[in-house]
């Protein structure tokens, strides 16, 4: 049974399968869901935090709400909506937010779409992989299981 799973929420679909995948889950299990969503320096028009890596912008209350209301846009989108859920908006790298979030949390779990015709794919997932302690599953756009981790079966 888990406790906790993170699910990174951004544009593309395969965030709604990971989504969908986690609150199957969570109704089960009666497993809490936190939502993160990552506002990357590029997303605010910061060309030098986007160069660098730096956050040279923090978030402020317009950058908030707009990632609230897509992340509450997206939660609503499934319905049935009854599992406990927690919204998250962090500033910074996307691979490692999530993996600090995760840690943060102590979440048993990130679970996180993908398209695999993204080329940077496999590079954040590897670096999420290695930060972590806890499962990762990826799933694509049909929610089929493209990536399934767990630290305990790697022998790491």
């Amino acid at each position: 049974m888990q406790n906790s799973i993170l699910i990174p929420m951004g544009k593309k679909s395969a965030s709604m399968a990971a989504l969908r995948k986690a609150r199957g889950i969570a109704q089960h299990d009666h497993t809490r869901l936190y939502l993160l969503h990552v506002v990357e320096p590029r997303e605010t028009g910061d060309v030098l935090g986007a160069a660098t890596g730096a956050a040279t912008h923090a978030l402020d209350k317009e950058d908030v709400a707009r990632a609230e209301a897509f992340l509450e846009e997206r939660w609503t989108r499934l319905n049935e909506p009854m599992a406990a859920v927690n919204f998250l908006i962090k500033d910074g790298k996307l691979s490692e937010t999530i993996a600090e979030e995760a840690r943060r949390l102590k979440v048993d779990t990130i679970i996180m779409g993908t398209s695999k015709s993204s080329p940077k794919w496999e590079g954040m997932i590897g670096k999420i992989r290695k930060s972590t302690p806890c499962k990762l599953t990826v799933v694509d756009e049909e929610e089929q299981v493209v990536l399934e981790y767990s630290p305990d079966a790697s022998g790491s």
